[in-house]
């Protein structure tokens, strides 16, 4: 009786079309005479993994239920409502969107047994359409693989080669007992070769030949007894109450008359297609049994193998390797990536390196992604033991992904170093220039003197617009409020052409001692990506004008309030760089800012009268770029030439 009842619900659901076809007529909704004109076609529908929706999930709501069944009416008579998952709609996987799937999806609601797999199409392999069987949560070829060129078997001894051609046995060597029941394979040549558990073997692709486990869940799913996950399905032998029974084709079409127990309730439709012997090259108990491989290997000269036999309500596991057996095809995906493991956490690490600990993928390659902390490296991020680089006093959080065409696994790890002084250059701890010493830091790959250059001979700017640095050979600066002692603190203040030493080119030594240039804009904007926390160097962001980035500002500043006006919002010097607030010097001879902002030079020009520079501010955590007239006198710091 309970068969019926999907019948009944889908009748009922199809009287219901007829009942409001006048109705929705009469509200400019679709007419519904024929599957056709109420069908909506699905055009070009994506190939996605399989578990990027839930077949029959139509209302997107993690579930399969009546609620799916009355959101699919609604869309075909009335084109809503939303949300509506045309993938997970059609149902019988046919291109149309109608009828015959809300039939389909009742029938999937109340798990009649038998029917197709939901959302998968018929499949064509090798020339030749198989259907599907879902049962339980396994979706199955209906029928036996037949793919590959015959060979005749003529004596004893394996004769499928890995030649680069699928061979097949025909029982008794007559090509049409391959079109009913299937070829028959050796395990390697079914395997093609690999010894991969779940391999794809001669399955097409997204299918593949299944595990020992993978019959275990099948016999467990059928039989009446003994459910899945059962012990009884682990012993070898015959095993089981009824689950042969329930996998058999019923009738003596293919089978012997002592078939009489067969209910293919599962839908599986076993057939008898009998063995091909190794040992003699002969065919054995065609209508008798059916002998399917799995892809589970025991040993080099066994593995695990399931039989059906019309005289056996159980279902035999077995050890076969050399024989001739049937292969029924299971979907799936293969090879599924290899479960990824980053390794464990790294805390509090002495110095800013380290060797990563991410396991070797065997199946998929593997790549790592740094998903947050600023300034960090991976040295090669295809390779699972990479040196990894960052900054002192940061935490670090990296992905070890693993992918393969079947999709994706990933592990995290955290990484983080002990804090302490920024590092400074490799072999230049230090720079000797004009009688003054500069320490350098090392960040990401460049070398920056940590402190504002402070050097020539000062003069007044007591608010006369016609006292400028003039390109008379002596390096001039300013101090800020003419103070000498500001000079000392927060460097010089020089106007663009006086740190240029009056030329134009970009990257330009100046003012800078040997080796050493004035940083242009592109290296400004390596310096802000390597030290912020989310935009990275190659990010549109560090091409736009104003304040940008999340916090470089913040890890470029010197930290606390010695120096800059409260709240010195967001100052970490994380980098090293230690930005002083050196405020500017006017063309009009007027000083502005001191401890409010720190202003510096790029040798890039803007405009002739323009160029760009960066500042940092007492109150943000960004960090500015702008133009400003060449004629204003600036802070200048160094970058080490390449």
């Amino acid at each position: 009786m309970k068969h019926t009842l999907p019948l009944i619900a889908a009748m009922i659901i199809v009287l219901s079309f007829n009942t409001h076809r006048n109705q929705a007529s009469a509200h400019g909704l679709p007419d519904l005479n024929g599957f056709s004109e109420c069908a909506a076609f699905v055009p070009g529908l994506p190939s996605l993994p399989e578990d990027d929706f839930v077949c029959a999930d139509v209302n997107v709501d993690g579930l399969v239920n009546v609620l799916d069944v009355i959101t699919l009416v609604n869309y075909i008579m009335a084109g809503g409502p939303e949300p509506f998952d045309a993938e997970a709609a059609d149902v019988n996987a046919d291109g149309y969107i109608n009828v015959l799937d809300i039939i389909f999806m009742v029938n999937t609601i109340m798990q009649v047994p038998g029917i197709p797999c939901g959302c998968v199409a018929p499949v064509n392999h090798g020339g030749q359409t198989y259907t599907t069987v879902k049962i339980g949560d396994q979706c199955w070829f209906r029928e036996n693989l037949n793919i590959g060129t015959m060979i005749s078997s003529n004596e004893g001894g394996q004769l499928q080669t890995d030649n680069g051609v699928i061979e097949k046995y025909c029982y008794g060597n007559t090509a049409a007992n391959c079109d009913i029941y299937g070829g028959l394979y050796e395990w390697n040549e079914a395997m093609l070769y690999v010894t991969a558990e779940g391999a794809q073997g001669i399955c097409p692709a997204d299918w593949h030949i299944p595990t020992d486990n993978e019959w275990k869940m099948l016999e467990g799913t059928v039989d009446n007894l003994y459910p899945v996950g059962d012990p009884e399905w682990d012993e070898t032998g015959w095993r089981g109450l009824d689950a042969g029974n329930n996998l058999r084709e019923t009738g003596t079409s293919h089978w012997y008359p002592t078939n009489a127990g067969a209910t293919n309730s599962s839908g599986f439709t076993g057939l008898p297609g009998g063995l091909r012997n190794h040992d003699d090259g002969t065919f054995y108990y065609l209508s008798v049994s059916g002998h399917f491989y799995s892809s589970s290997q025991m040993s080099e000269l066994e593995a695990r193998s399931r039989y059906l036999n019309g005289t056996q309500a159980q279902i035999g596991r077995f050890a076969d390797i050399e024989h001739g057996f049937s292969i029924r095809c299971i979907k799936g995906c293969w090879p599924q990536p290899s479960q990824a493991n980053a390794g464990p956490d790294q805390v509090n690490i002495p110095g800013t390196s380290t060797s990563l600990a991410g396991n070797t993928p065997v199946f998929g390659t593997g790549v790592w992604h740094i998903l947050s902390g600023t300034g960090g490296t991976v040295a090669d991020t295809s390779s699972p033991i990479s040196s990894f680089s960052g900054l002192a006093g940061i935490a670090y959080a990296l992905s070890w992904k693993i992918t393969s065409q079947c999709g994706s696994t990933q592990d995290t790890v955290q990484i983080s170093f002990s804090p302490g002084t920024a590092q400074p250059c490799p072999g230049i701890p230090t720079v000797e220039y004009e009688g003054q010493t500069y320490n350098t830091v090392l960040i990401g790959t460049q070398c920056w003197l940590k402190e504002n250059l402070n050097v020539g001979i000062m003069i007044v700017n007591n608010g006369n617009p016609n006292i400028n640095q003039t390109n008379n050979g002596v390096i001039e600066k300013f101090c800020y409020n003419n103070e000498a002692a500001n000079c000392i603190v927060y460097g010089g203040m020089y106007e663009w052409q006086e740190a240029m030493q009056f030329v134009t080119t970009e990257g330009a030594q100046g003012i800078c001692p040997d080796g050493w240039h004035i940083p242009t804009n592109a290296e400004y904007v390596i310096l802000e990506g390597t030290v912020d926390s989310e935009y990275p160097i190659d990010d549109p962001e560090w091409n736009s004008s104003g304040c940008r980035g999340l916090d470089a500002g913040g890890n470029l500043k010197e930290t606390g309030i010695d120096h800059w006006n409260s709240p010195n919002t967001g100052a970490t010097n994380e980098s090293g760089f230690t930005g002083l607030p050196g405020g500017w010097s006017l063309n009009s001879g007027l000083f502005w800012n001191l401890g409010k902002n720190g202003y510096f030079w790029t040798t890039t020009l803007f405009h002739p009268s323009f160029a760009y520079v960066r500042w940092l501010n007492y109150d943000s955590a960004c960090v500015n770029r702008a133009s400003m007239r060449i004629e204003d006198a600036l802070s200048v710091r160094c970058l080490k030439d390449e």
